[in-house]
C-alpha cells in the first residue's frame, strides 16, 4: 500500500487467500497488520485475534479494542462439505451474511477511523458453478441471478 499508514484488520487470515493477504500486509512499512481467525496461523510482523466470526458476541468482546483499524480486508468464508453443492444452501448463505454482520457492527462501533473494506469475492459469484461464464469477469456487470451469498454481503 502507498497511502498513508494505517492499521489493517484481515478477517479469515487463517484461510489461503487471508494468510496471503496478511503476510504481504505485514511486510508494509508503515501499517499494523492485525490477524482474525479461529485458529490464527502464525505471520512475521501481525498482530493475531483469534474469534470465532459464528459467535455474534465474541466477536464482539475481540474487535472491542481494535479502535486503531482503518482498513478491513474480509476474506473469511463459511464453506459446507463439497465443492459445490454447500452454495445453493441458504444456511451457507445465512452463515456468511452473519458472520461479516458480526464483524462489521462492533468494529464500525469501535474504529471511527475505519475508511475502506474490501470483501473477497470468487468467481461463484458471476455463476461460475451454475453455468460457463464471461471472461474476463468484470464487477460492472450485472449480477448473475443466483442465490448467493456474495451480493448478500455486498448488499450489507
Amino acid at each position: 500500500m502507498t497511502a498513508a499508514a494505517g492499521t489493517v484488520l484481515v478477517a479469515g487470515s487463517s484461510g489461503v487467500v487471508g494468510y496471503a493477504a496478511l503476510r504481504e500486509l505485514a511486510r508494509q512499512p508503515g501499517w499494523e497488520a492485525i490477524g482474525l481467525a479461529r485458529r490464527p496461523r502464525p505471520v512475521d510482523g501481525a498482530r493475531l485475534v483469534p474469534v470465532d466470526l459464528t459467535d455474534r458476541d465474541a466477536t464482539a468482546r475481540a474487535v472491542s479494542s481494535l479502535t486503531d483499524v482503518t482498513h478491513l480486508v474480509y476474506a473469511a468464508l463459511f464453506e459446507k462439505p463439497g465443492l459445490l453443492p454447500g452454495w445453493y444452501e441458504q444456511d451457507q448463505m445465512d452463515t456468511n451474511l452473519a458472520m461479516l454482520t458480526n464483524l462489521l457492527d462492533p468494529l464500525l462501533a469501535a474504529a471511527p477511523a475505519l475508511r475502506h473494506v474490501s470483501i473477497l469475492q470468487g468467481t461463484k459469484a458471476y455463476g461460475a458453478h451454475i453455468a460457463p461464464m464471461r471472461l474476463p469477469a468484470k464487477e460492472r456487470e450485472p449480477r448473475h441471478p443466483h442465490a448467493n451469498f456474495y451480493w448478500l454481503q455486498e448488499d450489507l
